[in-house]
């Protein structure tokens, strides 16, 4: 303000003197005429050096300070909604780490939470979280990251708190004991009992022979059980240090303003040591190596390849991106999906590519098998493939076309404060972040000739790693098994084989992104609220009748359209009749139309690029289109002919038919699935929830008339709602949906709804266990007793309770009785599954030993008999209520989020107002009602319990009636 009111005086100076009267000025004052010029110029010089000075900081523009201690901050303005994202990364991570403290960086990471002098064990989580920021941490192969995403008010806590880990965590003797167990609680959930995680733990063994990469990021077990506290802390305090990290911002701030309150924390940190970059050469690969795995859990064969290739850096980064788009992107137009999943059927699924590292990774390819394929054919044809790239160059179409979509990636992205925050944390440990941009300009100067030298360079037949993985029942198995003396183990799942390295596989969190609350009082009181949704939305009707929604952004030039087609109960869709109809519809209709092939259509949406799909289930249809703006019209126009003139040609019915009957057969194939769906089925048995589930004699029994039939009782406008949101003004988006939209007729009456019909009551109480050995861990499900009538109004109340009561695995009360306390869990997930109709049941999932299974049950069952006995205290629900209400702006950062909620509000057909009015809601939950509602869904004397793991079958049965 004092350099406003100083500017204002030399403003009002400067037209005081050209307000004299001119000529008698320039008389009088005729030798002085340049020393007054001169000031002039130099006021206006200040002038235009204070405007600068303020406006020197572009919105959406990268920025990079330096503090004298060596930290680096990076910041970006953005003002779309009034919030701020801190992400803290440490330039470590298990490539830091030799054998003997594999792990170390993980447990480092942990140990962080555990506390300081000012904020002790678990105070800097509920602060952050009583706040209503949201944060995580996580530890990589090449870093250590701690992020905070926060009111802009109180960007202050997020930078005391990490400014305070940073130099004075106490790293508790027995605090550090405990925390091991836990962590050896993670690795056996995320490495020994899930085979995906077997598998990319063995694959990387055995892919590298002298690199860190080689060993997990969250440690071999051995080394777990060894490591001491002083060594976890000498590590800390080797290189958790200001010049060994970079800070990065993105939000709702002034710049200069920002780094003052950086400085104000950070700045009097100490430089920690030099630390000298790790000196990590992988040796050349000489050799082709493999392994088998066979799991319980793996319905069927899978085949992943590992060859090794440079880091984004390299020259032949750009290329080797675009070839694996080309070639085994997870995309129907990639060309081994075109060749494994359509034309030769013996895949359902081919993916591949790689992904950032600091040091030179792997480029993976994966396939998941049909169960009457073979390995070996498999396997041949992705080595065919590789073969013509190698010898032809692509064609211009193609080669285009992949420069389109990637463009098309970029640009459609990176929307979100954290998207764009952690991503300019990522390329900034690897590369520095000014390598992105340069990357981005290096792929589209790829030439055909780049993408084929690549392909001979790095696909070598006799220097590949590959992992087979076969269900442990090896009479299905239509291949030889590879003749190896040396198998290790390995998995796969059908989605789980992720290509990429930097696929979330490769990170193991600390924890889910909780929201956790805290009886802190709050370091402000100013409230920031949501922005309003209602006044955003505007809404209009089709000439057709057809109603329409629209929501306006102008954040990228997109534009996406949603349409829903209200059914009820679709009986055709119910056991007794052909479960999963609805599904294999909606796949075949995007099969083509009676205007394109499968081929065309796949080829016209890779090309252009846009995006539009229908899906369909046992309640209702859906369809969603996205495109760039310059693209709507395509996007419409072929969406328009995907809805109305659906082919159902032979060949199309036939795939999508034989792909569903295999997701059918191995849907109840692990045994944890097994598990949960007892339980589920049994909740609401004799309901169409337990009915609706395909199998394959239903998918089998799907006729061609079926389709058509189903098609022309229910798809057509009479039932269709459209919502829109994009780079157009509401009326130009009703121009838009009128002139595609708008012009499709109804060509039958509207089938009256059928509304699904209320559930049993469940009258008994149960605990089964599902034994499977290969298994380190146990899975507990367990649901209570479901309701009919819930009503919509007690959503808040519900929240808040499982706020305090069981949804942070860290500051909720189970959370800290059971992790904190006992460390007999990892993180616990809790929630009233109730989907549209009013019906649903109270659900707990969390994973443990097999020797604490009991102590978990029962643990949980004790902290809700402590809620029914006790109720809540003042400040639990104060800082619930506080913690509901700061989260509700997160919800509405941008238009596509607004969108989001529009969507839900319309589908649950409840007023346009409800989010404005959920803070009010919020607001009005009280003690009495918290307790009414626990009692009301935790039905002690009503359960069911299900266990998977290595246990015996009845060996909890005695259990059942200590829990009441």
């Amino acid at each position: 303000m004092k350099d406003l009111k100083s500017l204002k005086t030399k403003i009002e100076l400067i037209k005081y003197l050209f307000d004299k009267n001119i000529g008698e000025f320039l008389m009088k004052h005729r030798w002085t005429i340049l020393w007054k010029l001169f000031l002039i110029q130099m006021f206006l010089f200040q002038f235009t050096s204070v405007a600068y000075s303020q406006n020197k900081y572009e919105e959406g523009k990268l920025y990079r300070h330096k503090l004298d201690n060596g930290l680096e901050v990076l910041t970006i303005e953005r003002h779309i909604a009034p919030l701020i994202y801190h992400q803290l990364t440490y330039k470590v991570g298990s490539r830091n780490e030799r054998l003997g403290i594999t792990g170390i960086s993980h447990v480092v990471e942990h140990m962080m939470f555990k506390g300081t002098e000012k904020y002790g064990k678990g105070k800097a989580s509920k602060t952050i979280s009583e706040n209503s920021g949201i944060f995580n941490a996580f530890t990589a192969n090449d870093m250590t990251s701690y992020f905070e995403y926060i009111p802009a008010n109180k960007i202050e806590l997020a930078m005391e708190i990490e400014s305070d880990r940073m130099m004075n965590c106490l790293f508790d003797p027995k605090e550090f004991d405990s925390e091991i167990e836990v962590i050896k609680q993670e690795r056996r959930m995320r490495s020994e009992s899930s085979p995906n995680g077997i598998f990319h733990e063995t694959m990387n063994s055995v892919a590298y022979v002298s690199h860190p990469n080689r060993d997990p990021i969250i440690g071999w077990p051995s080394d777990l059980d060894n490591v001491t506290r002083d060594e976890a802390f000498n590590y800390y305090k080797t290189f958790y240090t200001p010049n060994n990290s970079f800070l990065v911002l993105v939000g709702d701030f002034n710049t200069n303003e920002i780094l003052d309150k950086v400085k104000k924390y950070y700045s009097n940190i100490p430089k920690g040591p030099e630390v000298k970059d790790i000196f990590a050469v992988e040796q050349p690969q000489k050799v082709r190596k493999t392994f088998s795995v066979f799991h319980n859990d793996v319905a069927d064969p899978s085949i992943r390849m590992a060859f090794h290739v440079p880091t984004y850096k390299d020259a032949d980064a750009p290329a080797l991106k675009l070839a694996g788009m080309i070639l085994c992107e997870r995309n129907r137009d990639a060309r081994l999906y075109k060749s494994l999943v359509e034309k030769n059927q013996l895949a359902t699924s081919a993916a591949g590519g790689f992904g950032m590292a600091k040091d030179p990774g792997l480029f993976s390819i994966s396939a998941s098998l049909r169960p009457d394929s073979s390995v070996d054919k498999v396997e041949q044809l992705i080595w065919e493939e590789i073969s013509k790239m190698q010898n032809e160059l692509v064609s211009d179409k193609e080669f285009q076309k992949v420069k389109n979509r990637y463009k098309f990636n970029e640009v459609t992205s990176y929307i979100k404060n954290p998207d764009i925050g952690s991503r300019i944390s990522n390329w900034e440990t690897y590369y520095g972040y000014d390598m992105m941009n340069i990357f981005y300009n290096k792929v589209l100067n790829v030439t055909k000739e780049d993408i084929q030298n690549v392909m001979k360079k790095y696909f070598n037949p006799d220097k590949v790693t590959i992992g087979y993985m076969y269900p442990k029942d090896k009479s299905k198995i239509k291949s030889k098994i590879k003749k190896q003396t040396d198998e290790q183990s390995g998995d796969e799942n059908q989605e789980g084989m992720e290509s990429e390295d930097n696929k979330p596989e490769n990170y193991f969190y600390f924890k889910s992104p909780e929201q956790i609350y805290d009886d802190l009082v709050a370091l402000s009181d100013e409230e920031i609220k949501p922005r309003p949704i209602e006044p955003l939305i505007k809404t209009f009707t089709l000439k057709n009748g057809v109603k329409l929604y629209t929501v306006e952004s102008h954040l990228v030039p997109d534009i996406a359209v949603v349409g829903t087609i209200e059914t009820g109960n679709i009986t055709e869709a119910n056991e007794g009749n052909q479960p999963g109809i609805g599904s294999v519809l909606g796949d075949v209709m995007n099969r083509g139309t009676e205007n394109f092939t499968y081929d065309e259509l796949s080829e016209r949406m890779a090309f252009v690029p846009f995006q539009f799909f229908v899906s369909g289930s046992w309640r209702s249809f859906t369809f969603q289109g996205y495109s760039l703006i310059d693209d709507v019209d395509e996007m419409m126009k072929t969406g328009l002919d995907i809805i109305t003139n659906p082919a159902f040609r032979d060949e199309d019915i036939k795939k999508v038919k034989a792909r569903h009957q295999i997701s059918a057969k191995n849907m109840l194939k692990r045994t944890g699935m097994k598990a949960f769906y007892y339980m589920y089925n049994n909740l609401f048995s004799d309901h169409p929830y337990s009915k609706v589930r395909s199998t394959e004699e239903s998918i089998k029994s799907i006729k061609k008339e079926d389709l058509v039939a189903l098609y022309k009782k229910y798809i057509n406008p009479s039932k269709l709602t459209l919502l829109m949101v994009g780079d157009k003004t509401p009326e130009e988006m009703k121009d838009l949906a009128e002139k595609y939209f708008g012009e499709w007729k109804s060509t039958s009456e509207p089938v009256k709804e059928i509304p699904i019909p209320p559930i049993n009551e469940l009258k008994r109480k149960e605990i089964k266990i599902f034994p499977e050995k290969d298994y380190t861990e146990c899975t507990i499900n367990i649901g209570f007793a479901p309701f009919n009538h819930i009503d919509p109004a007690e959503t808040e109340i519900i929240n808040v309770m499982n706020y305090i009561l069981s949804e942070s695995a860290l500051t909720s009360r189970m959370g800290v009785e059971l992790r904190d306390k006992q460390g007999l869990i990892y993180g616990i997930k809790s929630e009233l599954w109730a989907p549209n109709d009013s019906i649903g049941y109270w659900k707990f999932n969390t994973k443990t030993g097999p020797q604490n299974v009991e102590k978990v049950i029962t643990g949980i069952f004790g902290e809700i008999k402590k809620l029914f006995a006790d109720g809540i205290t003042d400040e639990e629900l104060t800082a619930a209520k506080n913690r509901k209400l700061g989260l509700l702006p997160f919800y509405t950062e941008t238009p596509n989020d607004v969108a989001s909620i529009v969507y839900k509000m319309i589908s649950n057909k409840i007023p346009l107002n409800d989010f404005d009015k959920k803070g009010e809601r919020i607001k009005a939950v009280t003690k009495e009602d918290v307790l009414r509602i626990a009692k009301k869904y935790f039905t002690l004397d009503r359960f069911i319990i299900v266990v998977d793991g290595p246990l015996e079958e009845n060996s909890l049965d005695y259990l059942v009636d200590k829990l009441n």
